[in-house]
């Protein structure tokens, strides 16, 4: 009974995709005869229905290309769980210059609906991705349509036999096509990878474009630090050496005339030269701390976990040293993490996992909290995503409502 509903369901589910699809490739197709027949009806010569009949496809590829290309990913997404990522040019936005004029990352135009439409035609018509939505389009009706028709056509025609007995050529008709029902539509699936997938290209171009972003923002976080440095040099251990100094003269000073005096201000010297030693060290740390750079990346990440207020487990199957940059990037992207799972989390417990995976360097912080967890602009999972895109890593944050919390970060790096 159950294989029975089993094969019935495959039967249902293949006539429906094929269904599907035939509609959505024989869209424009359909739309380019209509034009043809409408415009011949209208007693125009050939060349003149010819010449509106190209308009009209013309037309179609532009208006309907990309958005037929989206609905076909999205329903080999959803039938098949494959991921076809669309390869577009990002849309530069209309911004107003100091001229007066509207840029739109093609042109200058003075009005701005004029530079709005110009950015709209142009995405369509140089963007190398939209060409290979318009080869879909045309290729499509001629690969997928006919495939996925073919048991639609087989069982319509022996549907029309059969009343007209003539059951021996019904029945194979009938056969042939419900066997292909499930497999039909399955076509779509490597036809719409080789030309709705991104290109070798488009992929080294996306690359590219985010190494580069990366750089840039690698670039502004080093010169925030380096601001940030200045400051708490400027603000904390410099006051207080200025301050160290005042109480020397003074004390210099007093030495014959008040000898009393004289050792108040050099305890008060002393105990800012204190402060002073602990500002840098503060400071320093938070540079690189030294148990980073002396013991490597496992022992400073469990240094960090026995200052957690969280109770904290730390797990790791590292064991050789990275590359400074790549430990120093994993550390703070570490450190930023578990500040946030003590925030925000409501958990008590942290556990903190490094692996080595066959490219590089993965780190598991997963809390008890109370979930929900997302990246929004400006946060400090942002940064990290940032600054690890930069050595080409990555972040990826796991928290569906009511927990837990599961963010990885990995980066691509070899043992040094």
């Amino acid at each position: 009974m159950s294989r029975t509903r089993g094969v019935a369901r495959s039967l249902a589910q293949g006539f429906t995709r094929s269904l599907a699809l035939v509609a959505l490739t024989g869209f424009a197709p359909a739309a380019w005869v209509a034009a043809g027949v409408f415009f011949s009806s209208l007693g125009h010569g050939p060349v003149a229905t010819s010449g509106w009949t190209l308009g009209v496809v013309g037309a179609c590829l532009v208006l309907f290309a990309r958005p037929s290309c989206a609905a076909t990913r999205g329903l080999v997404t959803r039938w098949t769980g494959v991921e076809l990522p669309a390869a577009y040019r990002p849309v530069v936005p209309v911004t107003r210059m100091a001229t007066g004029y509207w840029w739109n990352g093609y042109d200058y135009q003075r009005l701005r609906w004029v530079s709005v439409c110009q950015r709209w035609l142009l995405a369509r018509t140089r963007d190398p991705a939209s060409w290979r939505d318009v080869i879909w389009v045309l290729t499509a009706p001629l690969t997928v349509g006919v495939v996925a028709a073919a048991p639609l056509a087989l069982i319509t025609a022996g549907a029309v036999l059969l009343p007209a007995s003539d059951p021996v050529a019904a029945v194979p008709a009938i056969g042939a096509g419900t066997a292909l029902l499930p497999v039909a539509w399955r076509v779509v699936t490597p036809v719409a990878r080789r030309f709705l997938g991104p290109s070798t290209v488009e992929l080294l171009g996306t690359r590219i474009a985010s190494l580069v972003q990366g750089r840039a923002d690698l670039t502004r976080a080093q010169d925030a630090e380096l601001h940030r440095i200045e400051r708490d040099l400027h603000d904390g251990a410099q006051a207080r050496l200025v301050a160290i100094g005042l109480s020397l003269g003074a004390a210099e000073r007093l030495v014959d005339t008040d000898p009393a005096g004289t050792k108040v201000l050099l305890r008060q010297a002393r105990e800012t030269s204190l402060a002073a030693l602990r500002d840098l060290r503060d400071l320093v740390h938070g540079i690189v701390p030294p148990v980073l750079l002396e013991r490597g990346l496992v022992d400073a990440v469990r240094a960090l976990a026995v200052d957690a207020p969280l109770r904290t487990e730390v797990r790791s199957t590292l064991e050789h040293r990275l590359e400074t940059p790549v430990e120093s990037a994993l550390y703070f992207a570490t450190s930023e993490i578990v500040t946030n799972a003590v925030k925000h989390s409501g958990g008590t417990a942290v556990d903190v996992t490094i692996d080595r995976t066959r490219t590089g360097v993965a780190i598991t912080v997963s809390d008890d909290g109370r979930g929900g967890a997302d990246k929004p602009a400006g946060s400090g999972l942002v940064g990290v995503e940032s600054r690890l895109a930069a050595l080409g890593g990555s972040l990826r944050v796991d928290s569906p409502p009511g927990g837990p919390t599961t963010v990885t970060v990995e980066v691509p790096c070899g043992s040094s």
